[in-house]
Order: structure tokens, then sequence, then C-alpha cells
């Protein structure tokens, strides 16, 4: 590489990791400002949290292997 595309690479990886700082910035700001209420929505709002294991007793790798085993025969 030349003295120039070097150079060029430089600023562009400089122009990315001040943008990538600036996301993390306003993402922090915004996890600041974020009130119970709200986290609780979107947690909800997940689609994880509307299922439920058959078994509380149960890890999900013991009902991810019981799926497998159900599969199989």
């Amino acid at each position: 590489m030349d003295v120039d595309a070097l150079a060029l690479k430089a600023r562009f990886q400089a122009d990315y990791h001040a943008r990538w700082d600036a996301v993390e910035v306003f993402k922090a700001r915004e996890l600041a400002a974020m009130t119970d209420e709200r986290a609780r929505e979107i947690i909800q709002s997940l689609g994880a949290v509307e299922g439920w294991r058959e078994r509380r007793d149960w890890s999900g790798l013991v009902e991810q292997q019981a799926l497998f085993h159900r599969k199989r025969r």
C-alpha cells in the first residue's frame, strides 16, 4: 500500500471509531434515562417471555434434549 492509501485507511478507521463512540454515548444516555416501566414494556415485548417451561425444574438443555429425542422416534 502506498502512503495515500494508508492515510485514507487511517482516516476511515478514525471516522468509524468516532461514530461508534457516539453510538455508545447515545445508548448509555438512553439506558440511563429509561424508566422501569419502559424496561418492563421492552422485556414483555420479547417473544421468549411469553413462552414458559413445561416444568420449572427443567433447564433449557433438558427441554431441548427431550424435544430432540421425541422427534427422532
